[in-house]
């Protein structure tokens, strides 16, 4: 009777045996791969902060100082809600759909993801992403031999979101490139692969040498450093640290040969932040479009989505593990 009402219910337990059910509606590559993280912050869910309660506090003109004791009435159990939510960031599935799976109000699962939003966002954010120079350079592949001051490989990516009833919020939003409203951010990872730099998610217009000043991450780098971008970041006068860029023709008719060698170098490596990127985009919910009730929490959940593929996912290029 157990094992039928576990496969009847729409559960983690459900999909335990299958780890490419557990990819598919996860991220995560395997179940045990999965229970590692959970074990990683199951010691800190005592402490979450429900939605529910924070918002009735606030009516109360209350601060919320210690984590509710855990409901009797609770409908899903915390590993359950914490499978509900990746299975609305990386299925990208609808909020009334999920209700239907796990047996639950539409508002409840609205709850469940607003509460997990905000406690991935605290736990993981908690943790420093950032790499100083000797842990880049302590784990810097071969490949980046020629580059080797190279602290971190950045490019920007959209999202495409409704579009706003205002026209001047339009305006701002719409992305000339995607030919959409469009909300844009900043990562950066370093060259090993791991993602050491998000930025908050800015209107689709802005330009990518006005969301590196705007993001704060020029504070950060050094002169001792070097970021690796595409041909459109135009930040050599925004930031201390040396930049490494394809050049342009300019007037050339042809570029000599030592350009176009250094084209192909840089290429080759920072195409790694794309691939990085891409494995991010891969929760469907960032595939559709971004509706206006999900724009109060997007900035989290998108940083949700960066830090979790630092766990979720095995080395870019397997040689590169140390």
């Amino acid at each position: 009777m157990q094992e039928l009402r576990v496969q009847r219910e729409f559960g983690l337990q459900r999909f335990a045996g299958s780890d490419t059910d557990i990819r598919f509606y996860t991220r995560f590559p395997s179940y045990d791969h999965l229970m590692a993280f959970w074990f990683l912050i199951e010691p800190c869910i005592y402490k979450m902060i429900r939605v529910s309660r924070a918002k009735s506090a606030a009516n109360r003109n209350e601060e919320v100082l210690t984590p509710a004791r855990t409901s009797t009435r609770q409908l899903l159990q915390p590993i359950d809600e914490f499978f509900l939510f990746l299975v609305f960031l990386s299925v990208g599935l609808k909020e009334r759909d999920l209700a239907h799976r796990f047996n639950i109000h539409q508002s409840t699962v609205s709850r469940i993801i607003a509460t997990w939003t905000n406690f991935l966002a605290t736990a993981l954010g908690s943790q420093c992403i950032w790499l100083t120079r000797e842990e880049v350079q302590a784990y810097l592949p071969e490949e980046f031999k020629d580059f080797s001051d190279t602290q971190m490989i950045l490019d920007c990516t959209e999202l495409r979101c409704q579009t706003p009833s205002s026209p001047l919020l339009q305006s701002e939003m719409y992305s000339s490139y995607k030919s959409h409203c469009t909300m844009k951010a900043l990562v950066g990872i370093a060259p090993h692969g791991p993602v050491t730099f998000i930025s908050n998610l800015y209107a689709g217009s802005v330009s990518d040498k006005e969301l590196f000043k705007q993001s704060g991450i020029a504070e950060k780098l050094t002169e001792d450093m070097a970021v690796m971008v595409d041909k459109g970041f135009l930040i050599t006068d925004c930031c201390k640290c040396k930049v490494y860029c394809p050049p342009f023709l300019s007037k050339q008719k042809q570029m000599p040969a030592y350009q176009v060698k250094e084209t192909q170098a840089i290429a080759r490596l920072r195409v790694h932040v794309e691939r990085v990127i891409r494995r991010i985009k891969q929760n469907k919910l960032f595939d559709s479009i971004i509706t206006m009730s999900h724009v109060y929490n997007i900035n989290q959940l998108f940083a949700v989505a960066c830090m979790l593929s630092n766990y979720q996912n095995t080395a870019l290029v397997k040689k590169w593990v140390k």
